[in-house]
This record gives C-alpha cells, structure tokens and sequence, in this order.
C-alpha cells in the first residue's frame, strides 16, 4: 500500500508540473522577437503601399494629361496663339484652349465658349509651359513642359512622388 501510495504521488507530481521561469521566459522572447518582426513586415509593407499610391496618382495625371494634348495638337489646323502658360489651337471645330493655372497648380481645357475644365484630378499639383517649335511655314510643332507632382502638405516622405516631362508634338491637320 505505501508502493503504492508512492507511485500515486509521484505520478500525480508529474501531471502538476508547470513551466518554469526559465521556460516562460524564453517562451515570452521568442514569442516577442516573432511579433516585433511581424510589425516591422507589415509597416514596411504600408509604407511601400503608400509610396505606389502617390506614384500611380502622377503616372495617371502624367498620362492623361499628355494624351489629351498630343491628340487635340495633332488634329489641329493651326497654333491661334501660344504664350508661355496658355495656348490655343485652330480645329475644324471649336477651338481648344490650353491654360497652365499657376495660382492653382492645374491644367485647364476650354472648347470653344464652353467653361474651362480641369483635366487632372485634385490629388496632384500642376505646372508647366508651352513653346512654338514650328519652323518657317513647313511645320508647326508645339513644345510642352509638364511637370507633376503629388500633394504632400505634411512633407511626408513617403507621399513625395512627381515627374518631369518634355515633349513635342507636330500638327498633322493642317491643309
């Protein structure tokens, strides 16, 4: 009986044994390190995303923007007037004017006597110029300066995105 006895103590001695400090120690650290390197991951990621985001906004302005002109340049007849922020072409239609904003940091175009619209969205800020390229009466070119870039009141770093560009388009709807 006191074999017996013994053996019930023992293994319920066994069945009781808990962790020990050393153990919830290492266990707390391991667990630790593992979260810490789970945020730093999902931080890195948030910030990568942010970043794409401001890129995507200026490479969407950049390309529509630059659309709308090399299209409207090349359908038109001729350059009516070109200053260093505004100029306005001759179509077999309306006439379309194009106006850098400088006040507010956009691009306009106006057909004809209808109201100027803003062609790039609220997110980026606008600047740019245009030139005449046109040489003698052979062929009319307009130069254009574009440059855009994100809005960023903060000065967050990783809202910092904008672009430069320079081009030139020749008129082709000339008779």
């Amino acid at each position: 009986m006191i074999i017996n006895l013994k053996s019930q103590i023992s293994n319920l001695k066994s069945l009781n044994r808990g962790f020990t400090l050393v153990e919830t120690i290492i266990y707390v650290a391991i667990v630790s390190i593992i979260l810490v390197s789970i945020s730093y991951l999902i931080l890195d990621i948030l910030g990568s995303q942010t970043k794409n985001t401001a890129q995507l906004e200026v490479s969407y302005n950049l390309k529509t923007i630059a659309n709308f002109l090399r299209q409207d340049i090349k359908a038109a007849q001729n350059i009516n007037s070109l200053s260093g922020q505004t100029f306005n072409l001759a179509m077999a239609g309306d006439d379309i004017t194009y106006n850098f904003d400088l006040g507010n940091r956009q691009i306009t175009r106006q057909v004809g006597s209808l109201s100027p619209a803003v062609i790039n969205t609220n997110q980026v800020m606008i600047n740019g110029s245009f030139f005449d390229f046109s040489y003698l009466a052979r062929s009319k070119n307009v130069g254009i300066n574009l440059m855009i870039e994100y809005k960023n009141p903060d000065n967050l770093p990783d809202y910092n995105a904008s672009t430069t560009i320079d081009f030139a388009v020749e008129l082709r709807g000339r008779r």
